[in-house]
């Protein structure tokens, strides 16, 4: 048996193998047919391009939201325990934001009915509060029981401060005023000033029988005193405003 020759045949072999491995991807993907390479690039490639798509798509989306500029807000409300009354802030918010031809694109208005003052729901009396003393609050609709409590400690501002004179006199009628009171708590004598605006006669509340008055206040540190003209003149005088 010639040895020598048959390690020459084994050798060629192994080398023709080899040379088979070797074949490049371009030399593979001419020689397969066209069901051969969808086949072959569904198996490895698709699923690394939808894996690539998705991480791509989710990295810009939060890319976007965060580098997006927010919308300005050009009213703030809080409504306090009146949540019920949900369908007729939600028409007065589509109404104003058609007064002051809102661009929705740029602004938005706020209209917050999920404030709770009873049933010691401390959370939403500290939401409040922080909104109010940041300026992340324009005005506030609340019962009366809440106003009397509330407007002596100056926790809002006075109506006079954010109202033309023309309007606040037109107001008159509806104006309510309460005395200061001190660090301990004490009313002030003599330091009466208006804090709210009786809304109970408004077209808001015109279908509804309330329990008491609702009463609008100013917050501390409005951003959009022109605004809450606005808001006030939607309300009050409905028909000069279309």
């Amino acid at each position: 048996m010639n040895l020598k020759n048959k390690k020459t045949v084994l050798g060629d072999d192994a080398a023709l193998y080899s040379h088979k491995e070797d074949v490049s991807e371009k030399e593979k993907w001419e020689n397969m047919s066209r069901r051969e390479r969808l086949r072959y690039f569904a198996d490895y490639y698709l699923g690394k391009i939808v894996i690539t798509v998705i991480v791509l798509a989710v990295v810009g989306s939060i890319a976007y939201t965060m580098l997006k500029p927010r919308p300005e807000t050009v009213l703030a409300v809080a409504v306090v325990n009146d949540a019920v009354n949900q369908p007729a802030y939600d028409e007065l918010q589509r109404k104003f934001e058609e007064y002051i031809s809102l661009n929705a694109e740029e602004q938005q208005t706020v209209f917050d009915t999920g404030y709770t003052f009873n049933n010691y729901d401390y959370q939403s009396w500290q939401k409040f509060s922080m909104y109010n003393m940041v300026g992340d609050l324009d005005v506030s609709i609340l019962p009366m029981e809440y106003f009397e409590e509330y407007a002596p400690g100056e926790y809002f501002s006075p109506v006079a401060a954010h109202l033309s004179s023309s309007l606040y006199g037109a107001l008159s009628e509806y104006l309510l005023e309460t005395k200061k009171t001190d660090d301990q708590g004490n009313l002030i004598p003599g330091s009466e000033t208006v804090f709210g605006i009786d809304l109970s006669s408004t077209w808001l509340y015109q279908d509804r029988q309330l329990e008491e008055p609702m009463v609008l206040v100013i917050n501390a540190a409005p951003k959009n005193p022109n605004n809450i003209e606005c808001f006030l003149n939607l309300l009050f005088f409905p028909d000069d405003v279309k």
